[in-house]
């Protein structure tokens, strides 16, 4: 009986680790007071794609980082430079952004370090990265303060 019931579990785990065909797995979600629009990494990776090379309090010297603009992904769902964001991570740690830092610099939602996919483990699957070595005035703690990691959700507040 024991056997048969191990049997079972491990021919239930392996059916519910398979793909679902067709359902690709939402890693953000981005919502307005009217609208909620989620992505997958495969739409994430299908959005024109920017390279930002720069350093920040949580890497080691000059890093590759890529991924949509979040320009880009506001525009997506008509959110404007005057809102107000609240980006939240998979932990539900959440820090409020001003929108119009989307618009002042090239802020992305990076999904690439150095080449290689971000895990979960590793800050991702997606980190907010701003251009810190192209603007001196993004050395405040304020904006490191903003760039959070295993982003999951962004809303307008």
């Amino acid at each position: 009986m024991k056997f048969r019931n191990y049997l079972i579990a491990v021919i239930s785990a392996f059916f519910l680790a398979m793909p679902v065909s067709g359902f690709a797995q939402a890693i953000l979600t981005v919502s307005t007071h009217s609208t909620s629009q989620s992505y997958s990494l495969d739409d994430i990776l299908a959005m024109p794609q920017t390279t930002v090379t720069t350093s920040n309090h949580y890497v080691e010297g000059s890093t590759v980082f890529q991924g949509p603009s979040l320009r880009y992904v506001l525009e997506q769902t008509d959110i404007k430079e005057d809102a107000m964001l609240r980006m939240t991570a998979l932990n539900d740690f959440s820090v409020d952004v001003p929108a119009s830092d989307a618009f002042k610099y090239d802020v992305i939602l990076a999904v690439h370090q150095n080449g290689e996919k971000m895990s979960v483990r590793d800050k991702g699957p997606i980190w907010i990265i701003y251009p810190m070595d192209d603007h001196p005035e993004l050395s405040d703690s304020l904006y490191s303060d903003r760039l959070i990691w295993q982003l999951s959700s962004i809303s307008v507040k």
